[in-house]
C-alpha cells in the first residue's frame, strides 16, 4: 500500500512538471498531496504509537473548548506544544472526527514540504525529492505527530539560510519550536552555513564543526542539562531521550549514513563545483552521520535531535543523484538516481517494514 501511494503521488508531481497548463499543474499537485494525506486520515488508530499516546486524546480535548486561549492554557499546563495544540483546535471547529484531523495534519505537512522544495525545483528533481521524503519520513509522520511538523519547518527555513535572511529564518525556527521544542537546535543551521561558506574561514570552520560535533556526541548529557537549566527544554518531558535504550536500528542508521558519506566523498569535487551552497548541505550530512554515533554511547532516543539535520537529505540526495556519473551500459544520467534510491528503499524496507519502526506496518484501514 505504501509503495503504491508513494509512487502515484510522485507520479502526479512528475506529470505536473511536464505540463504547460497552469491549471492542470495545480490539479496534479493537489492530487499528489491529497492521496498520501487521505491514506494518513483513513488509518486505524493502531498505526503510529503517538496516535493513542496523545494524538486522539488531545484532539478530543480540543473539541471541548470554545476558546482557543483556554485550550492553549490547558495544553501548556500539560507541556503540549502550542503550535500543535493550535492546529488541533482549528480543525476541531469543523469536525470532531480524529481521522479528519490526521488527514488535514498530513496535508499541511506535505504542503509545507512542497513550498520548502519549490525554490529549488530548477536544480533538483521535485518528484524524486518527494520519493526520498516518502521513504524516509512518511511512516514517521504517522507516528511523531508533533516533531515531524517541526522537522519540515526546519527544512523550510533553508531557503532563508541560502538567501541570508536571518530574521525570516529565526521566525520559521520559532514556528518549528511551537510544534516541538527540540527544534531549537535548528538555530545552529544558519551560523553553520555562514562559517562553512565563508572563504576566509571555511577550512578552519569545517574542522571546528566536526570537532565540536564529536565532543557533543560524548558530552550530550551535559549539553542537555545546560539547555534544560535555561528553560528551553523540559527536563521532565525529554529526560527519556537521555536514558531509554530500547530503541533499535543503530547499525541500520550508521550503515545507511556511512554509505551515503562514501558516495558524497567520491563525488565531492563534482558537486562542489556545480552546486551552490553545497558545503552547507555537506556539513549537515556529516553532522547527521556523526550524531549516529550517539546511539552507541547512550540513549538511542537522542538521535531524534539529529532529525533536524537528517531532513536535508531530501535536498542533498537529489543533488547527488544528478552528479553520480556512474554509467551502466548506455545509461549514465539516471544511474545515480537508481543507485541512491535503492539505498533509500533498502533503509525504508529494513526500518519500517522488517523492524516495524514507528509502528506503521502493516498498514490497516480505520474500522469505524
Amino acid at each position: 500500500m505504501y509503495v503504491l501511494i508513494f509512487g502515484v503521488s510522485a507520479g502526479f508531481i512528475y506529470c505536473s512538471e511536464k505540463t504547460q497548463s497552469k491549471l492542470l499543474k495545480r490539479i496534479l499537485i493537489i492530487l499528489a498531496l491529497l492521496i498520501p494525506s487521505i491514506l494518513a486520515g483513513l488509518r486505524d488508530y493502531s498505526i503510529g504509537n503517538d496516535v493513542l499516546l496523545y494524538g486522539n486524546k488531545w484532539f478530543e480535548r480540543s473539541c471541548m473548548y470554545n476558546s482557543l486561549f483556554d485550550f492553549l492554557e490547558k495544553a501548556q499546563e500539560y507541556s503540549v506544544d502550542l503550535g500543535y495544540a493550535t492546529v488541533n483546535w482549528c480543525v476541531s471547529r469543523f469536525t470532531d472526527n480524529p481521522h479528519f484531523f490526521y488527514f488535514v495534519y498530513e496535508l499541511l505537512q506535505l504542503s509545507l514540504l512542497y513550498f520548502a522544495l519549490k525554490p529549488f525545483k530548477d536544480k533538483i528533481s521535485l518528484p524524486y525529492a518527494y520519493l526520498i521524503y516518502f521513504f524516509c519520513y512518511y511512516n514517521d509522520s504517522l507516528n511523531i505527530l508533533r516533531q515531524i511538523m517541526a522537522i519540515i519547518f526546519v527544512l523550510f527555513a533553508y531557503k532563508y539560510v541560502v538567501s541570508r535572511k536571518l530574521i525570516k529564518f529565526i521566525l520559521v525556527i520559532l514556528l518549528a519550536f511551537s510544534f516541538h521544542s527540540s527544534s531549537i537546535v535548528g538555530l545552529a543551521l544558519y551560523p553553520l552555513s555562514w562559517a562553512i561558506e565563508n572563504k576566509q574561514v571555511k577550512s578552519i570552520a569545517k574542522v571546528g564543526i566536526i570537532g565540536v560535533s564529536l565532543v557533543l556526541v560524548v558530552g550530550y548529557e551535559q549539553v542537555f542539562s545546560f539547555i534544560s537549566n535555561l528553560g528551553i527544554l523540559s527536563a521532565t518531558k525529554y529526560s527519556h531521550y537521555m536514558t531509554d535504550t530500547e530503541v533499535g536500528g543503530r547499525f541500520v542508521r550508521l550503515t545507511y549514513w556511512g554509505i551515503l558519506l562514501v558516495f558524497m566523498w567520491v563525488r565531492r569535487k563534482r558537486c562542489e563545483s556545480s552546486i551552490e551552497n553545497y558545503r552547507t548541505l555537506e556539513i549537515y550530512m556529516i553532522i547527521s552521520a556523526i550524531m549516529s554515533l550517539i546511539t552507541f554511547l547512550g540513549s538511542t532516543w537522542i538521535v531524534r535531535i539529529a532529525y533536524y539535520f537528517d531532513i536535508y537529505q531530501v535536498l542533498f540526495i537529489p543533488y547527488l543523484a544528478e552528479r553520480m556519473g556512474i554509467k551502466f551500459g548506455n545509461v549514465k544520467k539516471s544511474s545515480g538516481y537508481v543507485i541512491l534510491f535503492v539505498l533509500v528503499f533498502a533503509y525504508w524496507l529494513i526500518t519500517f517494514v522488517i523492524r516495524n519502526g514507528a509502528a506503521t506496518y502493516p498498514y490497516m484501514f480505520m474500522t469505524y
